[in-house]
């Protein structure tokens, strides 16, 4: 009782008398403030004794307008800071010393991210760090570009479809569904689809030609080339044309 007494009286300055320009530091109970100068500045440092924990900025400083840059700290009871778990709630609200731990439970509707135990250190800190409490419900979706998405609900265990803009086809996973507050895949992606180039005339022509090739009666093949000719919307100028840019394409070959 007698130390705990002292260490709420005890602001220890090691600055001389003539070099204090800053505003007296309340004491702070069951801690220590020591007050020195360094560097050109007067700089304040709290420490909890034994069994409590530094509530706020362990360092302060006294800026050039004599002002404290942050508020005195406090000292709480227990080692570590108090283990706080919104959206659900730790085994214990005790003080706490250390080596002792606890366990966490979220509310109803909510997952646990993270370890579902915290021990407390010599150094005042909780490992593995503190977990958080998740909605099991998802937030809305992104939408890919060129596409969008059909669903209006967002809750746990509820689906929504993907779908793309005409000319685009869909990468991805098409259904998703929420599960424990995320959705199951990654965001699929809209890709322009690639428009087979159209053939030319040209190629056409030469198909067509082939139908010398494939009859050894002559007759016969000139019904099926102007049936292929017909069938392309072809004419027999095209076709002179075409036959005209073959031979001068050739002429080139042969003089190059």
């Amino acid at each position: 009782m007698v130390f705990r007494f002292v260490c709420y009286l005890v602001v220890v300055w090691l600055i001389s008398a003539s070099d204090e320009s800053c505003p007296e530091v309340p004491a702070v109970e069951n801690g220590i403030i020591v007050i020195e100068e360094t560097e050109g500045q007067i700089l304040g440092t709290c420490v909890c004794i034994k069994g409590y924990h530094l509530v706020g900025e362990k360092t302060f400083v006294c800026n050039a307008s004599t002002e404290w840059n942050a508020p005195v700290p406090t000292c709480r009871p227990g080692h570590c800071p108090d283990p706080v778990l919104v959206n659900g709630e730790p085994s214990s609200l005790d003080p706490v010393s250390v080596s002792d731990k606890i366990t966490f439970k979220c509310n109803e509707h909510y997952i646990l991210k993270g370890s579902s135990w915290s021990q407390c250190l010599a150094n005042h800190t909780w490992m593995p760090p503190l977990p958080v409490c998740k909605s099991r419900d998802c937030g809305p979706p992104g939408n890919p570009a060129h596409g969008y998405f059909e669903g209006k609900d967002f809750n746990s265990g509820s689906t929504i479809t993907y779908h793309c803009e005409d000319r685009y086809h869909l990468v991805g996973t098409r259904d998703q569904q929420c599960i424990d507050g995320e959705w199951s895949s990654a965001l699929p992606v809209c890709e322009l689809i690639q428009e087979a180039p159209k053939p030319t005339p040209q190629t056409e022509f030469e198909k067509a030609l082939f139908a010398f090739q494939e009859n050894k009666e002559l007759c016969k093949a000139i019904e099926n080339f102007v049936q292929r000719l017909k069938e392309n919307g072809l004419t027999m100028e095209e076709l002179k044309y075409s036959l005209e840019i073959k031979k001068v394409e050739l002429e080139a070959k042969m003089l190059s």
